[in-house]
């Protein structure tokens, strides 16, 4: 995988400032309406948190999990 590649990668699934439409005034008192395209970017958003989440909790099991190693002298 290329460096350029893995950024791409990163940026898909985020928030984008330029595709949010929900723009408030201060005398504006009502909520927004959720468009079916809003709730299906919020969904794709919570998607890529925890798959994040996912990748970093299997990392992290790598690197500070017990090893073969320590479980046989526990024994």
């Amino acid at each position: 995988m290329q460096l350029f590649e893995f950024f791409e990668a990163i940026d898909d699934d985020h928030y984008k400032a330029s595709d949010d439409k929900t723009k408030y005034d201060l005398d504006d008192t009502r909520k927004s309406r959720l468009t079916l395209e809003m709730i299906n970017n919020l969904r794709m958003q919570i998607q890529a948190r925890r798959k994040e989440k996912q990748e970093s909790v299997q990392l992290y099991q790598k690197m500070y999990g017990s090893s073969v190693a320590d479980s046989a002298e526990s024994l």
